[in-house]
């Protein structure tokens, strides 16, 4: 009687542990993957230099730098409808058939980088004026979520 008891308390404690591995050992949730990103850079005058990424949980991270409208870390979020609102008007766009880069003669323009992640794929586009309206109007967007009271001002730890 002992003997099975013993069996038995084993066996239970094994599958416990194969019950514990498992759930241990399962494949962790991939991270938030990037959706867009806009970088605008410096230029002689007073261009804000910043970067605004969007998340496909609809997270914000915007980082703010000389004449941006804030300085600092920041994150915000869309709500879903917002996301697929963006998504849309990406795709309606055809971001991926705009050319890679759009170039002026003039002098001392900020040059903004526009960048799409879809089913795998990426674009990422340099625009130093020059491109198209489509695709200012994209840019559009993205800015209009920069200048929104939406944003917390993150703390980075100290390293």
């Amino acid at each position: 009687m002992i003997k099975l008891f013993c069996t038995r308390g084993l066996l239970g404690l094994l599958l416990l542990l194969a019950v514990s591995w498992l759930v241990a050992c399962r494949p962790v949730q991939a991270a938030t993957e990037k959706l867009m990103q806009l970088e605008r850079t410096a230029c002689m005058g007073p261009c804000p230099v910043d970067q605004l990424t969007v998340y496909s949980d609809g997270r914000l991270e915007y980082k703010g730098g000389e004449n941006a409208p804030r300085q600092g870390a920041y994150v915000g979020r869309l709500t879903a409808a917002e996301r697929k609102q963006l998504v849309a008007k990406f795709d309606a766009a055809n971001f991926f058939a705009f050319q890679d880069s759009y170039e002026t003669s003039k002098l001392d323009y900020p040059t903004k980088y526009i960048t799409y992640w879809k089913a795998g794929r990426s674009k990422r586009i340099r625009d130093y004026d020059g491109a198209p309206a489509a695709l200012k109007a994209l840019e559009a967007e993205l800015i209009k979520l920069i200048k929104a009271d939406r944003w917390q001002q993150r703390v980075i730890p100290a390293k």
